[in-house]
């Protein structure tokens, strides 16, 4: 597909609202592309087929780009386990019934990169299937990851069906989750240390021993590279799995200490060993990324974390 013809694909984005969704859509529309979006807050609950079908049917997208989620850092995954499961669960088998009973062809699923086994420290695609999902995130992990087995099934009911699987690192940037127990460690530390720096507080807790590593992506740049994917989709095969990453991790503390450094506090950390860590090293391996999109995203740490912290003070 030339990408005058992309640009005028009507695309139906699935939690447009969200975090990522909202920054997809923007990205989409500022492009040319024929955007819109559903979730719970613009009244469609995908978790109720029927309902989604209906929108669907109705809407008649080209192109259907899931990242809709019940999602969580590892303590809110910890406190609601069931809901977690449960809802990604139905919200991944409306999204892919529809599709395929719809004649949506094009399917870009967003997948987290805790749908890959535990054991491993870097993440490969020819690896995705080596082993058991990390205990700390199976609740999220798995069901995410079914998406990808359900969408199997209708490649062999559906020839026409053309799902791909986009795999990100932990998201970071402005509309974040910012809420300490629903946010990931990067969001929560920016609560944390704004917080303790205006209230004049000396010390902050760190869940863990600190020393796992994790990769952030920015949320803008994960929008291009959901972008880049679209413009490229004749390259990838049906059900194709594809990392999308910047393959550099920094330990949790390192983390604190950039924020801390950024917001100016002064303050002392108090780590909490007894609380989880969970796998204490996800990295992606962007090979193909780079290979297939000839693309790589732009946007350095510091300088994510400084227009996130810009945000934050705007809206906080």
């Amino acid at each position: 597909m030339k990408k005058t013809k992309m640009a005028k694909m009507k695309v139906l984005v699935t939690g447009g609202t969200g975090f990522l969704g909202s920054n997809v859509v923007e990205l989409l529309r500022n492009r040319g592309f024929d955007v819109h979006s559903c979730s719970r807050r613009e009244g469609i609950d995908i978790r109720n087929y029927s309902q989604f079908k209906e929108f669907v049917d109705k809407l008649k997208p080209e192109l259907v780009v899931h990242c809709a989620a019940h999602v969580g850092g590892i303590a809110y995954n910890a406190l609601h386990p069931v809901e977690v499961f449960e809802d990604n669960v139905s919200i991944g088998l409306s999204v892919v019934r529809a599709c395929s009973e719809s004649q949506v062809n094009n399917l870009v699923n967003i997948m987290p990169n805790c749908t890959y086994p535990g054991h491993l420290e870097e993440y490969e695609e020819s690896k995705f299937w080596d082993g058991p999902i990390h205990d700390s995130v199976l609740t999220y992990g798995l069901p995410r990851k079914m998406f990808w087995g359900d969408c199997f099934a209708y490649c062999q009911k559906n020839p026409e069906f053309r799902p791909i699987h986009l795999v990100f690192p932990n998201m970071y940037g402005p509309n974040d989750h910012f809420e300490i127990v629903k946010s990931h460690a990067l969001g929560a530390f920016i609560t944390k240390i704004v917080d303790a720096k205006k209230q004049d507080k000396k010390i902050v807790e760190i869940w863990g021993t600190g020393k796992p590593v994790r990769e952030w992506i920015y949320v803008k740049d994960a929008a291009e590279g959901i972008l880049k994917a679209i413009e490229n989709l004749d390259k990838f095969e049906r059900n194709e799995i594809m990392n999308i990453g910047v393959t550099k991790g920094i330990s949790v503390i390192e983390l604190a200490n950039i924020i801390k450094e950024t917001v100016g506090w002064e303050g002392e950390f108090v780590l909490q060993p007894e609380k989880p860590d969970g796998a204490m090293k996800k990295i992606l391996v962007v090979d193909k990324m780079k290979e297939k999109l000839n693309w790589e995203p732009q946007t350095k740490l510091r300088e994510g974390i400084k227009k996130t912290l810009e945000w934050y003070g705007m809206n906080h």
